[in-house]
């Protein structure tokens, strides 16, 4: 599985694309905190935490949409899944490739909690949390982006279905839908949404129903798409 790893991370790096990407994720992640940061003049990293989410509601789906629609493009669907390897493995290299990818753009923004560390006193421990959050975070976003690549051979189809789902998902945790709906049907809605955990983790709280959550639907998409793979055969 080491080599499909390997693989995977090759095709993606040896692209321009895949830099520009990963890039502009740093930047734009870097540029918004710093921005808020002189406007609010508030020196925590929460801001940054929780504007992290509608960041990556665009930047997964575009480093993932390529992982399988791209091999049924090219037909390299079937060679991949003649060779001696599980569908399992197949689905798990693409989805740790994905995930290593994503640590390396998560690790461009720790010059944020450097630099703040200079200027005001910063509680680790609630900073080290809400990395570990966008961890599982990025994590559930890949697992759903590889499922949607894996039906279909368009990428842009891959990637439009990725954010529509997760933004609707986003949206069921934010105030405006809150808003919106009476408190009986908000105790229902609002705890499907990943915004919703992963607040926990930015409020520095390692809540077992929120590590819970991003286990199991991470596990149910990267299942489906395991399912998806299997019907080929």
């Amino acid at each position: 599985m080491k080599n499909l790893i390997k693989k995977e991370l090759s095709s993606y790096l040896n692209t321009p694309l895949g830099y520009i990407i990963t890039i502009l994720f740093g930047i734009f992640a870097n540029f918004f905190f710093v921005k808020d940061l002189f406007i609010t003049g508030s020196a925590s990293l929460r801001p940054f935490f929780l504007l992290l989410p509608w960041f990556l509601l665009i930047f997964i789906p575009g480093q993932a949409m390529r992982s399988f629609s791209e091999e049924k493009r090219t037909n390299t669907i079937e060679v991949l899944l003649t060779l001696p390897y599980q569908e399992t493995q197949i689905v798990l290299a693409k989805f740790l490739a994905n995930l290593i990818l994503f640590f390396i753009a998560l690790s461009l923004t720790l010059s944020l909690p450097l630099s703040l560390s200079f200027l005001t006193k910063i509680y680790l421990p609630e900073v080290l949390v809400s990395y570990l959050g966008a961890l599982f975070l990025g994590a559930f976003f890949s697992s759903l982006s590889l499922f949607f690549s894996s039906q279909t051979k368009n990428q842009v189809i891959a990637f439009l279905s990725s954010v529509v789902c997760l933004f609707f998902l986003l949206l069921l945790g934010s105030d405006f839908f809150a808003s919106l709906l009476p408190k009986n049907l908000q105790e229902f809605f609002i705890p499907l949404s990943p915004l919703y955990h992963f607040q926990n983790f930015v409020k520095g709280i390692l809540d077992f129903r929120s590590l819970f959550y991003f286990f199991s639907f991470t596990f149910l998409f990267l299942f489906l798409t395991v399912l998806e793979l299997e019907k080929r055969k």
